[in-house]
């Protein structure tokens, strides 16, 4: 009979939105917004400056009300910019404003930005992870999966969690920790080991030797799992204790007996006091590093896929080097479909690394 306390998770569940707001993209992937005087401006910052939503005769400004007069044909919007006027891409936005998920991430130290990835982008991360309507597809081994596809870049580029992150961490000096890489969860058989329940570098000890980080000092990493599938308790969501980064401890061994009893096949805690986020694709998960969390187990029959990254403040020693891949990448064609905006970002989060790395 299975234990009653395995499997038990607290399901903290985010329905597919009905509806989303949208950006306003220039040619060079600048976002457009209005500046403190009211007035349009371009922007390469995900605020509530660039948030709109479509309107009878043009577009409204969601923060402010403000309705701009717009020529808009299908997903390409023309009006006014100073003494000139632009055209700009209308592009799938978020459920919310950023500063609703940023006060939900200070204040829970996590937040769920639902659907927040377009259709295009979730289809592009389920090819390169052979997941979902791409299950059972030759995937590539030898080639960074950043270079395998442009939808990896315009992932870890996402603009509004990137402003999220540097809030949080309060610099925009950031690197990814490792190359970000699309995994799939295999369906569990019952017998294989799970991943066990910890916290992220720098707040255990990573291979490049940075001394583990004070869980009380300022915080140093944020992490960022995209569901590339619909992630639910059934398919191995990941767990987490939701509230752990302001425990003074990493989790107890009683929540990891594998590593701390006499039997190495021991599961991991999986009752009721762990949570999981259960969310559709296309959904990005914050959470600050500190926050204990483990693989899920997967009880579909289905791979389960997910791009794990981490995002790292310039003191910390990332778990891989991300510069060799960065530089494939900028030989790759991958690199010349992400605009100018992406290509920067990308370029800073993975050559900006500490030199011991």
């Amino acid at each position: 009979m299975e234990n009653q306390q395995e499997f038990q998770e607290r399901r903290v569940t985010f329905e597919r939105p009905e509806n989303h707001h949208v950006f306003l993209v220039a040619p060079d992937g600048d976002m457009l917004g209005l500046d403190d005087s009211g007035e349009p401006a371009l922007f390469d910052e995900a605020d509530d400056r660039v948030i709109w939503d479509r309107a009878p005769g043009g577009v409204r400004h969601v923060a402010t009300g403000r309705v701009v007069p717009a020529d808009i044909d299908e997903d390409a919007c023309t009006l006014p910019l100073g003494s000139d006027e632009g055209t700009f891409t209308i592009t799938h936005g978020p459920e919310k404003l950023p500063s609703e998920y940023l006060e939900h991430l200070k204040r829970k130290g996590w937040v769920c930005l639902t659907s927040v990835l377009s259709p295009e982008i979730v289809d592009g991360l389920q090819r390169v992870a052979g997941s979902d309507r791409h299950e059972g597809a030759p995937t590539i081994g030898d080639m960074p999966m950043v270079c395998q596809h442009s939808a990896v870049g315009r992932a870890i580029c996402e603009p509004i969690s990137l402003w999220l992150i540097r809030q949080y961490v309060q610099t925009r000096d950031l690197h990814l920790g490792h190359p970000a890489n699309c995994r799939s969860l295999a369906p569990w058989d019952g017998k294989r080991p799970v991943q066990g329940w910890h916290s992220d570098i720098p707040y255990i000890p990573s291979v490049g030797g940075n001394l583990v980080a004070d869980r009380k000092g300022p915080i140093k990493a944020v992490q960022r799992n995209v569901c590339v599938s619909d992630f639910t308790r059934q398919n191995g969501a990941t767990a987490y204790k939701l509230g752990s980064h302001l425990a003074d401890t990493l989790p107890p061994p009683e929540w990891n007996p594998a590593r701390h009893g006499p039997d190495p096949n021991a599961r991991p805690y999986s009752g009721p006091e762990a949570d999981v986020i259960e969310a559709p694709a296309g959904s990005i998960v914050l959470y600050d590093a500190r926050t204990w969390h483990r693989a899920g187990f997967n009880h579909s029959d289905r791979k389960r896929a997910a791009m794990l990254m981490s995002f790292q403040t310039a003191d910390v020693i990332p778990k891989r080097d991300t510069r060799p891949v960065c530089k494939r990448l900028h030989e790759s064609p991958v690199y010349r479909e992400l605009d100018a905006r992406q290509q920067r970002e990308i370029t800073e989060l993975m050559m900006n690394q500490p030199d011991v790395a």
